[in-house]
């Protein structure tokens, strides 16, 4: 929570709703080897409270509903398979690779397809009777007329095979559990060509039947090694390396991405975490139970499925019955999870979990809840109280940081894997895929950073992505008056507020923000109520420029509350700290106040220093959403630059009812946008590039529809009032990445190494379809540096790629958290730290007045 110690500089996402890891480890041994052949769902939800036949899951999905590449929207047999959306320009003479800086060659994690199959497929719906939930007896039911259906795949709903059937054709099979007849119904639906988009589909459906064969475990999407786990020594947690894999064709060819990933598998239940808040909560016990739960996702060990919790039902328990469907007879959950997974619930007196069906569940159909018994629900992904643990995350960050020689070394044992294993290149072989056996190689360039203007003219040369040092001793570029400030504390820490203090007041004298002795206020609780009251007090009896509030602890609650009060109620910029960081040696202490020092000048309006752009009235602008997985709201937030030098910035925040990505308010952001720009500059900016934190490929079509169009909009609206209707301003819209899948490795003396600050690749592993490109903004000293993906899907401005791309990277050198370069441009951070702020704590609109300033930070 303290300001002074957050180190996020880009590499988060604001995305509280995002699925955590599954809990324990699953053996090879007890998931059958059909259900880890393809993606299937798993068919039509029923009324099984588990989950597995046919209830919905966060598990897998079909390939005809969502290809297992992630990139591409491809939509059910019944409305046809959609192409990737073109964003690129459509003139021939269009080239998106830029020019200028060092050439480099790297190499990066795709294998190249030298081979793929030179085939028409016929794709068939497949239908049951009576219905079959799991997929893994679909496929095995199906799998007895391999010699009728020919070589074929199946993901368990749509089958794909070379082979003309005969329509209508049904097959009879019969069920080994039970000894039933089920009638399979084979239906057309479609021809593959070799040139349609489902064939990727295709290609990695038959992949994945390929990791099935390494004996790997499937949880969720992913392939995991469960012989290569990793205890985390002295927790309970286990970690397990798996791959990412995906083929899609890029620039010119096919390409293998392959990816290492890890999973962080926890031996605690829901249940053992409601027990614990049963230990340490009196009052209030199921709304602490509730706060606990909801929004977090756990994984059923019976069938390796996660789900996300949306609610806690306390009036039904273990004991309570439901309705089996297909059995037609009312059932205790007890009795069903005994007889159907072999599972004994100790407690039946335990609440039920709840797990609502997502929108697309309900368009498909899928309207009913799932209940979960919480003994069976495994927790996934670190607590909060694990992710506060230094040593913890010490310990998981020396397992899965995975250094760039390391990286390559696992890839090519992966690959040789792949290429060793008969039964696999049997698989491969018999559809005609071949992939290389090296990495493939791509053409970078390094851009060279801008120099740094600071006050007196000064020029620092930045050297690989740090200036921290340079800094100590140079004045600001722009400085501000500290006039009145007051420090509010805890009574027992006075000495060490005031030690802390006069840390602050010698480190901004030689960067030229002078700080007055302040106004002490000491409590003598440091209970939530008495921030609050001496706030109210001593905020409305005096004017302050800023307040600074010390806590004994780590209070989520105290914080929040000091927020609102400051943000919304008084307007006053307000710095939290926590006792923890008042502690350590002198050089400690001194970093600790430079950074709460630059905090506090920055809230207040100064600029520690400027980037050596072009000055152009230009508006630069982020965004980005927070989601609460808690709550049914979303936050965007919007910054907008004021200067030529793109570091002044105005912000706007907005809460949206529907807990959407796709932000409704843009026309209105844009609007206060271009509003606070013409009131600083008396005219409007001549181009608009907004940098948009990522969405998926599925969205951005909906960005375009809504957020670019919005844009336009609000530009027609603020020329009506100023230019007589004549303002058409060139805009670029370019959507930033960082959870993405590439990886690069630089030569170095025969060894893979991370490539240097400012290397840019626009060729071979970016997309035909796109005008996208990769940044390395940073570098790292652990582990493998994960680049940015920048994608212009609107580019009215006609910016050519080396304008982007210099731009890009110049701003990742403003953001004034960090003296160095970010992972992405500063306007997105700063956004991003908005709407974290407002939808983690504040949950409100901060004052207008404020809205100049990063009170943000």
């Amino acid at each position: 929570m303290s300001e002074a110690r957050n180190t996020n500089h880009g590499k988060g996402r604001s995305n509280a709703r995002q699925q955590q890891p599954p809990r324990r480890p699953v053996t090879a041994e007890n998931v059958p080897q059909q259900a880890v052949e393809g993606i299937g769902r798993g068919a039509v939800r029923t009324s099984d409270p588990a989950g597995n036949a046919g209830a919905r899951s966060t598990s897998g999905g079909d390939a005809a509903a969502t290809s297992p590449l992630g990139e591409r929207d491809q939509r059910s047999f019944g409305r046809g398979i959609s192409r990737a959306l073109v964003t690129r320009p459509t003139s021939a003479t269009f080239n998106k690779a830029g020019s200028g800086g060092a050439p480099i060659n790297v190499r990066s994690n795709y294998f190249q397809l030298i081979e793929r199959p030179d085939m028409h497929l016929l794709q068939y719906r497949v239908d049951f009777t009576p219905e079959v939930d799991h997929p893994g007896v679909k496929k095995a039911l199906i799998r007895v007329h391999e010699q009728t259906l020919g070589k074929y795949i199946f993901d368990g709903t749509l089958l794909y095979n070379t082979t003309r059937l005969a329509q209508p054709l049904e097959l009879a099979s019969r069920r080994i559990s039970d000894g039933s007849d089920v009638k399979i119904t084979f239906r057309l639906v479609g021809e593959i060509q070799k040139d349609d988009p489902v064939y990727s589909a295709v290609m990695n459906l038959i992949l994945r039947r390929c990791m099935a064969m390494l004996n790997l475990v499937m949880i969720r999407r992913n392939y995991y090694d469960a012989v290569a786990r990793e205890d985390v020594v002295g927790y309970p947690i286990t970690i397990w390396p798996g791959y990412l894999t995906a083929i899609q064709h890029h620039e010119k060819e096919y390409l293998l991405n392959v990816e290492i990933v890890h999973k962080f598998l926890r031996r605690d239940t829901a249940l053992d975490v409601m027990d614990k808040i049963r230990r340490d909560t009196r009052d209030d016990l199921q709304a602490r139970i509730k706060a606990e739960l909801v929004g977090k996702i756990v994984m059923t060990g019976y069938n390796n499925k996660t789900y996300r919790i949306d609610d806690v039902d306390f009036e039904k328990n273990a004991s309570s019955t439901f309705h089996l469907r297909k059995e037609d007879r009312d059932v205790t959950y007890v009795a069903y999870y005994r007889d159907r997974y072999q599972q004994t619930i100790k407690v039946t007196t335990q609440p039920m979990l709840v797990s609502r069906p997502s929108r697309r569940d309900v368009n498909r159909g899928d309207d009913q809840p799932i209940y979960l018994v919480p003994e069976l629900c495994g927790m996934t992904g670190l607590s909060e109280e694990q992710r506060n643990n230094f040593n913890l995350t010490r310990a998981v960050a020396n397992i899965t940081r995975v250094a760039p020689d390391r990286r390559v070394t696992t890839l090519m044992k992966f690959r040789r894997r792949l290429a060793e294993t008969p039964e696999i290149q049997r698989e491969l072989n018999s559809w005609g895929l071949q992939f290389e056996n090296d990495l493939i190689s791509c053409k970078g360039r390094i851009l060279p950073p801008r120099a740094l203007l600071t006050g007196g003219n000064r020029r620092i040369e930045v050297r690989d992505g740090d200036w921290s040092r340079s800094m100590h001793n140079t004045k600001m570029q722009v400085s501000v008056e500290l006039t009145e400030w007051i420090v509010i504390h805890p009574n027992h820490m006075s000495q060490k507020v005031r030690s802390f203090v006069q840390l602050i007041q010698k480190v901004g004298g030689p960067q030229g923000f002078k700080v007055p002795e302040p106004h002490y206020v000491a409590l003598q609780a440091d209970r939530t109520g008495n921030y609050v009251t001496a706030l109210q007090e001593e905020l409305t009896r005096k004017t302050y420029d800023v307040v600074m509030c010390v806590l004994a602890n780590n209070r989520h609650d105290t914080y929040s509350s000091i927020k609102k009060i400051t943000l919304c109620q008084l307007g006053i910029a307000s710095q939290v700290i926590t006792g923890r960081i008042l502690q350590g040696d002198e050089r400690k202490q001194m970093s600790v106040a430079t950074k709460v020092m630059t905090q506090i000048a920055c809230k207040l309006g100064a600029e520690p220093w400027r980037v050596d752009v072009p000055n152009k009235p230009w508006m630069i602008a982020g965004y980005d959403t927070y989601h609460d997985a808690r709550a049914t709201t979303a936050v965007g937030a919007f910054v907008a630059s004021l200067n030529s030098s793109y570091t002044r910035y105005n912000s706007s925040v907005k809460i949206h009812s529907a807990n959407e990505e796709i932000s409704p308010s843009f026309q209105d952001h844009m609007l206060i946008a271009l509003k606070a720009y013409f009131f600083r500059n008396k005219d409007l900016p001549e181009n608009i590039i907004v940098y948009r934190d990522g969405v998926g490929a599925g969205d951005i079509a909906r960005v375009m529809e809504t957020e670019v169009a919005a844009i336009k909009t609000a530009c027609l609206q603020a020329g009506d009032k100023v230019k007589g209707g004549n303002y058409r301003p060139g805009i670029s819209f370019v959507i930033v990445s960082k959870r993405i899948n590439t990886r690069f490795f630089a030569d170095k003396s025969g060894t893979p190494d991370n490539p240097p600050c400012g290397t840019v690749v626009d060729n071979t592993v970016t997309l035909g379809e796109r005008f996208d490109f990769f940044l390395i903004s940073q570098k790292v000293n652990q582990g493998t540096v994960s680049p940015t993906s920048f994608n212009v899907i609107h580019n009215s401005s006609n910016l050519p790629p080396s304008a982007h791309q210099s731009m890009a990277y110049a701003l990742t050198q403003v953001y004034y958290n960090w003296a160095g370069t970010l992972r992405v441009p500063a306007p997105v951070q700063y956004a991003h730290k908005l709407a974290y702020l407002v939808g983690e704590s504040v949950k409100n609109i901060p004052r207008d007045d404020l809205a100049k300033f990063p009170y943000y930070l």
